[in-house]
């Protein structure tokens, strides 16, 4: 199933943001769309990693819902780069960011996929606290519908990825240990960017506690 443009998504690339100079938090908006992109890209390129490395009997039950959901990210990351282009320069250089996208990865389709579907889940927990959180003096409401578009795009692509992963053999016990590994690792990022998130209102401590699933 193809995802439908979010209203808006269009003229979005070439007026992003009406008037950014009236964002007091944009480096704290830049640091948070840095960390989605980031989000983005590994999830596109790791479903076509998966795709290579697949057999061609796996290939033939997976190949249609995998191309669907790497044009998805593809495009959130064009709409997301449109949006950041008005905004401080965020990179995404430290150690413990690359180290935690490049332990994403997998020769084990499975794994990777399980892998995959728990960095979406992230996201989305991510983006529902931002937005429940969201101040209209900071945040642009064409940007506010993009990302809600992104997360119901998000969480159905968790509910495909581990269904492929269980398609393809993985068991309850595997996806849940991969989910748990996951899940820390991305609230060490949060953690780290704790200030961010605290300028644009978002309870960072209740934040990670979510992503942690501590309660």
């Amino acid at each position: 199933m193809m995802t439908r443009r979010a209203k808006g998504e269009g003229p979005v690339m070439n007026a992003v943001l009406a008037d950014s100079g009236r964002l007091s938090s944009s480096i704290h908006v830049a640091t948070l769309l840095a960390l989605l992109r980031a989000g983005e890209q590994s999830a596109a390129a790791a479903f076509n990693r998966i795709v290579r490395r697949m057999s061609p009997g796996e290939l033939s039950l997976s190949l249609s819902p995998l191309s669907t959901l790497i044009k998805d990210e593809e495009r959130h990351d064009s709409v997301l780069a449109a949006f950041g282009s008005v905004l401080p320069p965020i990179a995404l250089g430290d150690s413990t960011t690359r180290g935690f996208f490049r332990r994403l990865e997998s020769r084990e389709p499975t794994v990777h996929l399980a892998r995959v579907a728990a960095l979406d889940a992230c996201v989305c927990q991510v983006i529902t606290r931002v937005l429940a959180c969201a101040d209209d003096r900071v945040w642009d409401s064409r940007l506010m519908v993009l990302l809600s578009n992104i997360r119901a795009d998000e969480a159905r692509h968790v509910r495909v990825t581990r269904d492929l992963a269980r398609l393809l053999g993985a068991d309850l016990a595997l996806l849940r240990g991969i989910d748990a590994e996951v899940r820390n690792g991305f609230a060490r990022l949060l953690l780290a960017r704790a200030p961010a998130f605290e300028a644009l209102r978002v309870d960072s401590t209740r934040l990670v506690t979510l992503v942690r699933r501590e309660r």
